[in-house]
């Protein structure tokens, strides 16, 4: 993630592509955004961005593994279409947009 204005790093958004099961191909997303550029949309603009490009590959499922009561990391996986799942993954919730 860069500012638009200065082109300066704000953080960083990947994803992790495994096949789970024949003919799904799922993508785990994870964003970082420096302490100081927190709170002003870059997370949700870069995530909107990379899960729009995931699905035009041909991605079938989104999930992101969120802290639970994390809210700011809560609305990027809303904003991206991922809805908390009952699983629990080493102390996180697994978000999935499967069910979309």
């Amino acid at each position: 993630m860069r500012g638009r204005a200065d082109g300066r790093v704000r953080g960083t958004v990947q994803a992790t592509l495994t096949r789970p099961e024949p003919g799904l191909l799922r993508a785990a997303l994870a964003w970082v955004v420096g302490t100081e550029h927190q709170g002003h949309g870059y997370a949700q603009e870069a995530a909107r961005a990379m899960a729009g490009w995931l699905h035009e590959q041909g991605v079938g499922e989104l999930t992101a593994h969120i802290r639970a009561g994390h809210r700011r990391s809560s609305a990027v996986a809303r904003a991206v279409g991922l809805s908390p799942t009952s699983a629990v993954v080493d102390g996180e919730v697994v978000w999935s947009d499967r069910a979309r």
